[in-house]
């Protein structure tokens, strides 16, 4: 009776054997699965350059192409200058404080190119020399060219620094 246990015993343990030795023999040698492929990682975004202050004059008011009445309220700003009086006495080409200027305020006259001299008196233009940044200007009826422009100690125009508006004077 023994014998007929060890050979059932023997009979239940086959398939189990059999089923090891499969196993072993298809997974021993196959290589090793690839490891999953990672995500790529996004580089960091570079690092914006700090953004290059705007160098501008401009009319904070009259507005371009409005319509107004005389005497006209003329305001005007600027960016990326120090805007300074200019000093007094006699001031020599080597004495021009760099990045300092003041205000010019053309009269129907258009932007002059860089480094022209706006000579003091001249009637189209009004200089702002002590760093005055307004003024109420009597005009005519009609349409008038207004045009802001930045000149340094010497009164010489400063490239960039030139803005004209248009303005409709009403009586």
């Amino acid at each position: 009776m023994m014998q007929k246990s060890r050979l059932r015993m023997f009979a239940q343990s086959m398939p189990l054997a059999a089923f090891v030795i499969a196993a072993s023999a298809c997974g021993g040698s196959a290589p090793p699965a690839e490891p999953a492929a990672e995500a790529p990682v996004a580089a960091p975004a570079p690092t914006p350059e700090p953004a290059t202050p705007a160098r501008r004059v401009f009319f904070i008011e009259p507005q371009d192409g409005a319509t107004v009445k005389s005497p006209v309220k003329v305001r005007f700003g600027l960016e990326g200058y120090e805007l300074a009086p200019v000093p007094e006495g006699t001031i020599t080409a080597e004495q021009v404080r760099p990045g300092m200027g003041h205000h010019h305020l053309g009269i129907d006259m258009d932007c002059l190119p860089a480094g022209t001299e706006i000579v003091k008196g001249t009637p189209s233009w009004v200089h702002f020399g002590t760093g005055a940044t307004e003024i109420d200007v009597q005009l005519e009826p009609g349409t008038h060219k207004l045009t802001l422009q930045l000149g340094d100690d010497l009164h010489r125009t400063v490239e960039g620094f030139c803005q004209t508006i248009t303005v409709n004077v009403q009586k």
